[in-house]
């Protein structure tokens, strides 16, 4: 299995069992209920307490005290409520996403004019609440009051922080901030990373902060002065691009109208106003009925307020027709930033992908010891995040050119259509699912993980040269590699020349299958090679003659006619002298015992030699190369024999 395409495949089968599995947990819950997610429900059959949260989430305040007929008819103003929108109510309000809402977010502590500058003016797309403290003077809001705000600001993303004069009081200076204050910071036009505008203000009860905070991000929200406006606002293009317009930036223009019976947008429209700057246009009429039949000509839509159209060059939808298209800050932000994603949703989503493969790589090849399966992950980790990095830069640098903004639009096209069917409102709610339960996705991913490591790749005995981890494939290992049990062994005799030594290094070089072995080799060679005893030398004469007339080959051998597998002790009668060829030898270079009188030996093609019970071990083993010199066995021309 090529470990090239094998984790991208796995990681294409995950994501596809995961689909499966939700659309039959989908189809399941539909069965047992009787009702589908997409049904609407009556605003009075809910409880006040689930009236009250619908309108926080979806961002409209409320002033005095309400009956319920009256909240009812307050959220009916802003949006249908839909049978998955109160499942989702009921998880928030008996679950620890309700918590997470209604404890008190997180505040952060500038700690100076750097930090600041850093947190609140360089985020372009973001909107920042801030409390300022002065000197010794107390904070404008105290701790029970701030708690409110920041409960009620929470869903709609908007971050909040304090700031003490004390630790830069030049700041304090130069802005004018001489007594405690909130601050509201939010980009200043409408093209994306602009400058970062500032509002104050001293109010101190909650409402009218929540008010003047509604009325500061509202602006973005273009309000239509009738009807007669709808169609000059649907037909205009962007500013920025109204001068030289061409077909490719009519491609990015996308709408989002809010046809209703109020005076403001919801704060959750207006929160994603802002975080879409120049990215996405917002808009809403007020609805008056003499203008309806008019309205609907223009839309060629059959439509009643309130509605939420999401404008693009290819199609019009209505939102909240479909399941999981719920009237919040997060639902609809999924849809958006998956019909106008940017660079940076891409790039998130290309790093998931890439650390997900590279970890189902890692799964694939094995190692011989734990340290070397460590450093070969984390060399795995780096590689795949160093060649992500790399290949942005690159799509970064070249996005500009013609021929690839033009390709990348219509690669934009083809996700907003996918995004705006069925099956990308399916993909959609997954990765939501996912995202607001990572343990669930971290748990199915090792699952699958593990399952894919029992039953796929245990079952590869025999691994391809290729599918060798990092550390086996080195070019310098690959021309000294020696196996695990033979790094300890010696190199070849001195007794071979310095010109016989560096022909067989050519020769090696020559042979390609040194490296990459055959994967099947027939061990019936092994029946052939020569075995005898071995005699001790009485003294040094007597084995300088005995190797001479070795060369002159004056002694004819015996052959072991045993099977590959008679590796035990043999009966057999071998003879006292070894063949002509072999190299003298006094151990054996596998165990490194040395010869004994009567110990049977064997002889390699190559001319060394070993005690037959350990070379034969060795070549049954799949380990068809000599210990010393990587001679392949089955191979009878050696060139040291070639005249």
């Amino acid at each position: 299995m090529k470990s090239t395409w094998t984790p991208l495949c796995l990681l294409v089968l995950y994501l596809v069992l995961m689909f499966m599995v939700a659309r039959l947990l989908d189809l399941l819950t539909w069965c047992h209920q009787g009702v589908t997610p997409t049904d609407m429900v009556d605003p009075l059959l809910l409880s006040v307490r689930q009236l009250k949260l619908l309108l926080e989430i979806r961002g409209i305040s409320y002033t005095g005290y309400y009956e319920k007929r009256e909240l009812a008819h307050l959220v009916e103003s802003t949006a249908d409520v839909s049978q998955g929108e109160l499942e989702e109510l009921d998880s928030l309000v008996d679950s620890e996403e309700r918590d997470r809402l209604v404890k008190t977010p997180h505040t952060s502590q500038f700690s100076g004019s750097a930090h600041f500058y850093e947190q609140v003016e360089d985020t372009k797309d973001s909107v920042w609440l801030v409390q300022v403290v002065v000197g010794n003077n107390e904070p404008l809001l105290d701790d029970y009051r701030w708690r409110m705000i920041k409960h009620y600001v929470a869903p709609f993303a908007i971050r909040t922080g304090m700031f003490d004069c004390k630790l830069d009081r030049r700041l304090c200076k130069s802005k004018g901030w001489n007594e405690p204050l909130l601050l509201l910071a939010m980009p200043k036009g409408t093209t994306p990373k602009d400058k970062v505008v500032i509002r104050t203000c001293t109010y101190t009860k909650p409402q009218k902060i929540i008010n003047w905070m509604s009325e500061q991000l509202s602006i973005r929200v273009h309000k239509l002065a009738g009807v007669t406006e709808l169609g000059d606002w649907l037909s205009e293009s962007d500013e920025q691009t109204s001068y030289n317009q061409t077909a490719v930036d009519s491609l990015r223009d996308v709408k989002v109208l809010l046809l209703t019976h109020l005076l403001h947008p919801p704060l959750f429209l207006a929160a994603l106003s802002i975080k879409f700057t120049g990215r996405i246009k917002f808009g809403m009429i007020t609805v008056k009925k003499e203008d309806e039949g008019t309205m609907r000509q223009k839309l060629k839509r059959q439509l009643n307020a309130p509605s939420y159209l999401v404008i693009t060059p290819e199609r019009t939808i209505v939102y909240g027709q479909k399941h999981g298209e719920h009237f919040n800050f997060w639902a609809m932000n999924a849809l958006l930033r998956a019909v106008q994603p940017d660079a940076n949703d891409v790039f998130l989503c290309s790093l998931i992908f890439a650390n997900m493969i590279a970890f189902l790589h890692i799964v694939q090849v094995g190692a011989t010891s734990w340290w070397k399966h460590l450093v070969g992950g984390v060399w795995t980790f780096v590689s795949y995040n160093l060649w992500l990095f790399a290949t942005w830069l690159v799509i970064l640098g070249t996005c500009r050119w013609p021929i690839f903004s033009t390709a990348s639009d219509q690669l934009l096209v083809l996700v907003r259509s996918i995004a705006l069917t069925d099956l990308g409102n399916n993909l959609r709610n997954d990765v939501l699912l996912l995202f607001k339960h990572p343990l669930l996705f971290i748990m199915t991913f090792l699952l699958f993980v593990f399952m894919t490591k029992k039953f796929v790749f245990s079952s590869q005995n025999e691994r391809d040269p290729e599918d060798r981890p990092w550390w086996e494939v080195l070019p310098l290992d690959c021309l000294f590699r020696r196996p695990m049990a033979s790094l300890s062994l010696p190199l070849p005799p001195p007794e071979i020349q310095l010109e016989e030594g560096i022909e067989l290094l050519i020769e090696r070089l020559a042979v390609p299958n040194l490296w990459l072995q055959p994967s099947a080799i027939v061990n019936d060679y092994i029946k052939d090679l020569p075995v005898w005893k071995y005699q001790t030398p009485t003294n040094a004469d007597n084995e300088s003659k005995e190797i001479m007339n070795l060369m002159d080959g004056d002694c004819h051998c015996k052959y072991d006619s045993s099977s590959e597998e008679s590796i035990t002790d043999s009966k057999e009668e071998f003879s006292n002298c070894p063949v002509k060829g072999m190299l003298p030898a006094s151990s054996c270079a596998i165990c490194l015992d040395s010869y004994h009188n009567n110990t049977v030996l064997c002889g390699l093609p190559c001319g060394h030699t070993y005690h037959k019970r350990c070379i034969h071990t060795w070549l049954l083993t799949d380990n068809h190369l000599c210990p010393i010199c990587r001679w392949p066995v089955y191979k009878n021309n050696h060139p040291r024999f070639k005249q």
